[in-house]
């Protein structure tokens, strides 16, 4: 066989492979979606979420599944508008990996962790969930104040010692035993981690 033909035959598959995420890229809109075209690692990332999308909205209710469509779709707007970040590619690669947590933990794909309770002052009592086999790091935190219940995602956020978990309008620090809620507008909570019945 003629060897200047073998060289680009060689070569064909690894371009073919080097990047094709879920969507035609023959229709590729905006910056956004050109980079994830050029981008093998984005590619991949598109690739997982397309994959873990239908498996999380199949035990879905009508109702839930209307909204994690809309959901979806605000998801791809916000992706699609990381042309406006610093870094483009930072923002489309955290977008994904938020995105797939997101997805991971409310449609059931990772097994759920054995909660870890917290008293927070008087009032405010919290069962979390720590997912860190998720791909990124976060928990699910209940809160619970008199009457009033409200739960959030929250995703691991670098911290010089102990774990941070940021959500909307909440974070929770903890460190050993002990735990901070910060809440968006109200003072800051110290905890302290109930033990489970039996330890």
């Amino acid at each position: 066989m003629n060897k200047l033909l073998l060289g680009p035959l060689l070569f064909a598959p690894l371009l073919a492979c080097a990047a094709t995420p879920s969507f035609d890229c023959a229709k590729a809109k905006g910056a956004t979606e050109t980079l994830i075209c050029k981008d093998a690692g984005l590619a991949a990332l598109d690739n997982e979420l397309a994959a873990l999308y239908p498996k999380a909205l199949a035990d879905l209710s009508q109702e839930q599944l209307k909204t994690e469509k809309a959901m979806q779709r605000g998801w791809i707007k916000g992706r699609n508008d990381c042309w406006k970040a610093k870094d483009l590619r930072q923002c489309v690669e955290e977008s994904y990996q938020l995105r797939i947590t997101e997805l991971q933990i409310k449609g059931g794909q990772l097994m759920v962790p054995t909660p870890v309770d917290y008293q927070c002052g008087k009032d405010v009592s919290l069962s979390t969930y720590f997912y860190n086999d998720a791909k990124l790091p976060a928990a699910v935190i209940n809160l619970s104040e008199g009457d009033s219940q409200q739960q959030v995602l929250a995703y691991e956020a670098p911290s010089a010692s102990g774990a941070r978990y940021e959500g909307q309008n909440l974070a929770l620090f903890t460190k050993g035993n002990d735990a901070s809620l910060e809440r968006y507008g109200q003072p800051t909570l110290s905890c302290t981690e109930i033990p489970t019945k039996g330890n």
